[in-house]
């Protein structure tokens, strides 16, 4: 795909609507995120396109992203998208049969009264086998190779 054909692609995006920038996602990249917000899945489909065709951010880069996030001191989650889940959020899974309800704490998790440093140590303890705990959480889907 040229330039301008990427363009006019990118350009083509804000007419669409949530539906429509969803189906166009599943149907170019695969499964496309749950987000609430039309304008968020735009900006994110247009940089996932434009990575497609010219490639993302290296590896290096990346690498000097994640130092950059651990130097902040944040103690957040990372998601799919780069961000991070705030201290006071709720994450809830359900596993054989019983709800787990986890709170974001500013250095760590807060599980069945207990806090916990890893999403990974709870999502064991659930399910009494080793798991990453932000994908047993939902941060992260499994590919589809």
């Amino acid at each position: 795909m040229g330039a301008e054909t990427l363009e006019a692609e990118i350009a083509y995006l804000s007419d669409l609507s949530l539906p429509e920038l969803r189906k166009l996602w599943s149907d170019r990249l695969g499964r496309p995120p749950q987000m609430a917000s039309t304008e968020l899945t735009r900006r994110w489909l247009a940089w996932e396109l434009q990575a497609a065709e010219r490639g993302g951010l290296d590896a290096a880069t990346r690498r000097h992203l994640r130092r950059l996030a651990r130097a902040s001191g944040t103690s957040s989650v990372s998601s799919p998208s780069g961000g991070g889940v705030k201290p006071g959020t709720v994450l809830t899974r359900e596993w054989a049969g019983a709800t787990h309800k986890v709170v974001v704490l500013e250095a760590g998790f807060s599980w069945n009264g207990q806090t916990w440093r890893s999403l990974s140590e709870i999502a064991t303890k659930i399910t009494g086998t080793r798991w990453s705990g932000p994908r047993f959480f939902g941060f992260y889907q499994r590919s589809r190779t």
